[in-house]
């Protein structure tokens, strides 16, 4: 009985064991899952935070391009594409894992709120793509000095909003 506890017990401190790059499900990441549909991009990163990032002027607003996805820009160094992606033929976490360990090499693996994503920087910008469920993710695409920090930020800040939804 000792034994199998001790089994149980490591099981529950280690998580499923899956190694990093073989996890294909957001349950393997110990976050809840999140619907970001049920609001829009706009809503998600709210002007104010927008304005608190450096991605948009204090009299600036977010615009809506679709349904899903906000655009911002503060006219002179900065800009950030937020996009909610819907995953209907593969896996949201299974392409945004497979791609930051297989993909080309400038693709980076980043754990945002514990939410697995993957970033591909370029000089002065950067696509972030960070899977929330098993069917959705946040795309975030920025032009701006250190773009892979900002899109980080920007995609912390959807989420926590995702979650209040």
């Amino acid at each position: 009985m000792r034994a199998r506890t001790a089994v149980v017990a490591a099981f529950l401190l280690t998580g499923c064991a899956v190694e990093l790059e073989e996890r294909d499900s957001i349950r393997q990441f110990e976050v809840s899952a999140l619907d970001p549909t049920s609001a829009h991009p706009c809503d998600l990163l709210p002007d104010p935070a927008a304005v608190d990032l450096g991605i948009l002027d204090e009299e600036g607003e977010g615009s809506p391009q679709s349904d899903a996805n906000c655009f911002y820009t503060n006219r002179v160094d900065a800009s950030v594409d937020l996009r909610v992606e819907v995953h209907e033929e593969r896996d949201a976490v299974e392409s945004t894992v497979a791609t930051a360990f297989s993909g080309p090499e400038d693709e980076e693996f980043v754990s945002v709120e514990g939410y697995p994503g993957v970033t591909l920087e370029f000089p002065d910008s950067c696509d972030l793509t960070v899977a929330v469920s098993d069917e959705h993710s946040f795309y975030v695409q920025v032009s701006a000095d250190e773009a892979c920090e900002l899109a980080v930020g920007v995609a912390r800040t959807a989420i926590d909003n995702a979650r209040e939804t």
